[in-house]
């Protein structure tokens, strides 16, 4: 794709975004568990933006019941472990995942086609009547994307992934998702060893 189709798409997108967002499905998470997730999120954007602006706009930050994940492209790798211990010291945070990449590399180009390529993926998913698509959460970074939130049951996240993988500017999808019954949901660090919060299994590359 040529950087004026890009930069096309990227408009597009933009304009789609209201669109993309609705849907009539009830969410999984709790009303308590969202509102907690909604102000550990402004929390800790917030404990990013006060390290430093550039710390800030380099992370991007998603939170699903007290797991956060980080993603996105630092200059240090003691940028990307500053980013992780804020995560930790943020309240009621129970897990932090770091997919947060060390690189100089990256451009607006990039960061086009992360925009269009995760306006693809929830276009789909929501298109999809098969998938409550309010449950999760879409993130792009680098041409990786990050599947989050609550499934249904495995094959209602399989088709989520199959979605994903049907992007051709994508170079690789991992999933964070778990699924409605897992116990992992609601286990905070130490309640035992069989449900120690740990990360899902990461998707192959493709």
């Amino acid at each position: 794709m040529t950087m004026s189709k890009i930069l096309i798409a990227a408009i597009l997108s933009a304009s789609l975004t209201g669109c993309v967002g609705v849907s009539l499905n009830t969410e999984e998470r709790t009303f308590g568990d969202a509102m907690g997730d909604f102000n550990a999120r402004t929390d800790l954007n917030a404990r990013l933006l006060a390290e430093g602006p550039d710390l800030y706009t380099s992370v991007a930050t998603s939170v699903i019941e007290g797991r956060v994940h980080l993603s996105g492209t630092v200059p240090t790798n003691n940028d990307r472990l500053m980013a992780t211990r804020i995560g930790w010291e943020t309240p009621n945070v129970k897990e932090v995942v770091n997919d947060i990449e060390v690189t100089n590399e990256g451009d607006l180009l990039d960061t086009v086609r992360d925009r269009w390529i995760n306006t693809q993926v929830r276009a789909r998913i929501l298109s999809d009547g098969a998938i409550k698509d309010i449950n999760y959460t879409i993130n792009t970074q680098n041409r990786t994307i990050y599947i989050l939130g609550i499934a249904q049951d495995q094959t209602e996240l399989d088709r989520v992934l199959t979605h994903a993988r049907s992007i051709p500017e994508a170079r690789r999808v991992v999933n964070y998702a778990l699924l409605k019954g897992d116990p992992r949901r609601h286990a905070w660090p130490g309640d035992s060893a069989e449900l120690a919060v740990t990360p899902a299994e990461p998707q192959p590359e493709y």
